[in-house]
């Protein structure tokens, strides 16, 4: 089977990925062109991103990226990328309006301050839009593979099947937040995003959040030392900024652990029950399980090229291996910035400088390879592996906002 120009799939994988029957034949600019107006919401088919100063200032290898979900999704499905530039089309506050009362003053005013705007930002919206208008959220740092109605949407909108979100799940009742899904008006997603809001409450910034009474109920939760063990991100700062920066996935913990008394809502039993799980170590960072988690070591090999008959053969195929091993069974890569965290760049930093210093990813490195495969090839597999997860005796018998 011939791939791209110059690549052949190897017979490893060759039963895993086949060409995309139907591909996307649609230009760069004519998909920009769509990404730039604003489109009015008619079905729950959205897939939501962000980026603070707008489309334009998107990074190209981010670019890419969301033009590469249009072409891997097909026309049913609707992108909007969402900024904070007031008077443009898709303007944050245009969507979610102060009057939705979801959003906290320092998103409302555009007073949030701290290295973290754009992340926190973000965080304030993402369940916030899938809340009121359905749909999925994408970091602009994922790198899709499987088109969402095979990844979830089949599930989620079956009359015949009790799910109302999925998620990549980490660890005991964490998910990561690059890619959530959801249906419109889905109460979990409604409590986690009041109670992440609820928690920015005359604030500015995330410092100190691990400290906020409602964050406490961490302290209870039975040890778990698998996340270190699966997750060996480069961390160089303190617990409790990995917290404050994370805070919107321990409030998601919150409400999956949640059982309050006076509403009857059931939190541990949507959790396990209605919400899909995909496990994130295995969809969506792949790179890292294979070839661990230093971001310079990934953007070495993905910066490779065929190789001359003299050149290090074996570690090209390393790498090659790598890219086709994740077009084949990943669900998208998320690329790391891991900004001011790790001690070490991550890839979507590097590939940051890369590009400011006017470079790019060449017409024959294995980076094209991926986010070209991403689009040339679909998965065998029909769905994701979703998976089960264990029930913890830890609950919460509380209201939402009960200290």
């Amino acid at each position: 089977m011939s791939g791209l120009a110059g690549y052949d799939v190897p017979p490893l994988y060759k039963d895993k990925i086949t060409p995309r029957q139907q591909p996307d034949t649609r230009s760069d600019s004519e998909i920009l062109s769509e990404l730039s107006k604003h489109v009015e919401v008619t079905s729950e088919k959205n897939i939501w991103c962000f980026w603070d100063s707008g489309l334009e200032n998107l990074p190209n290898w981010c670019r890419h990226n969301v033009l590469n979900w249009a072409r891997v999704c097909d026309s049913t499905w609707t992108v909007r990328l969402i900024h904070k530039v007031p008077g443009k089309p898709n303007y944050a506050l245009d969507w979610i309006t102060p009057d939705d009362n979801l959003l906290p003053s320092a998103f409302v005013d555009n007073t949030m301050t701290g290295p973290y705007v754009g992340q926190h930002s973000a965080d304030l919206l993402r369940v916030a839009l899938i809340w009121k208008y359905g749909g999925v959220w994408l970091d602009v740092g994922v790198i899709l593979f499987m088109d969402l109605d095979r990844l979830c949407w089949n599930r989620l909108s079956s009359p015949e099947n009790p799910y109302e979100m999925c998620t990549a799940w980490s660890n005991q009742t964490f998910v990561a937040n690059h890619f959530i899904a959801g249906r419109k008006g889905t109460e979990f997603l409604l409590k986690w995003q009041l109670l992440f809001s609820h928690l920015w409450k005359d604030r500015t910034s995330c410092d100190g959040l691990f400290g906020h009474p409602l964050m406490q109920w961490r302290m209870h939760m039975p040890p778990d030392h698998s996340i270190a063990l699966k997750f060996k991100w480069p961390f160089n700062v303190p617990l409790t900024t990995i917290v404050d920066y994370t805070a919107q996935i321990s409030c998601f913990g919150r409400v999956a652990n949640l059982q309050e008394p006076d509403s009857g809502f059931d939190g541990k039993n949507i959790w396990h029950e209605k919400i899909l799980k995909i496990d994130a170590i295995d969809e969506c960072w792949r790179a890292e399980k294979l070839i661990g988690f230093n971001g310079q070591d990934l953007f070495d090999l993905l910066n490779l090229r065929k190789p001359s008959a003299d050149a290090d053969q074996e570690r090209y195929q390393k790498a090659e291996n790598l890219v086709w091993d994740l077009l084949s069974n990943a669900s998208m890569q998320k690329v790391a910035h891991g900004k001011k965290l790790f001690a070490t760049p991550a890839l979507g930093t590097l590939w940051d400088e890369m590009e400011r210093e006017g470079g790019g990813s060449g017409e024959d490195t294995l980076a094209k390879l991926l986010r070209d495969g991403s689009v040339y090839f679909e998965q065998s597999r029909r769905e994701a592996e979703y998976i089960e997860v264990e029930k913890l005796d830890f609950v919460l018998r509380k209201g939402l906002l009960e200290e």
